[in-house]
């Protein structure tokens, strides 16, 4: 059996809730369902550190949490006007592992390193 590597991140999957839902809708006349917004999660992966997981995920989420308002509507004058930590999480269940195995063989390209 061959030995499954891990990487040096923390993985955290952002699932969308209700509340994240309320907010798409109220945007857009044409409905989405929580089961449509959910369907594909985004995962971000966080450098591993001395801290605790969750410092790292509280860190962090301004850049999740702008990334994910972004991904729905470009335009910022949309989003929610709070976007404290307290917003993520009624945004978000969110999911955080330690544990981060690399299947995959070769180099791992980041976007901007194919553009070049």
């Amino acid at each position: 059996m061959t030995e499954t590597s891990t990487i040096n991140r923390i993985a955290v999957m952002l699932i969308p809730t209700e509340a994240c839902l309320e907010w798409i809708n109220s945007c857009d006349d044409d409905k989405m369902t929580l089961d449509k917004a959910q369907q594909e999660p985004t995962v971000f992966l966080l450098p591993e550190g001395q801290d605790e997981p969750r410092d790292q995920l509280r860190h962090h989420f301004k850049a999740m949490f702008v990334e994910e308002l972004n991904s729905w509507y470009t335009d910022p004058a949309l989003w929610p006007k709070d976007l404290s930590f307290a917003t993520f999480e009624k945004f978000f269940t969110i999911h955080v592992s330690t544990m981060v195995f690399d299947l995959g063989f070769g180099k791992i390209v980041k976007d901007e390193e194919v553009a070049r």
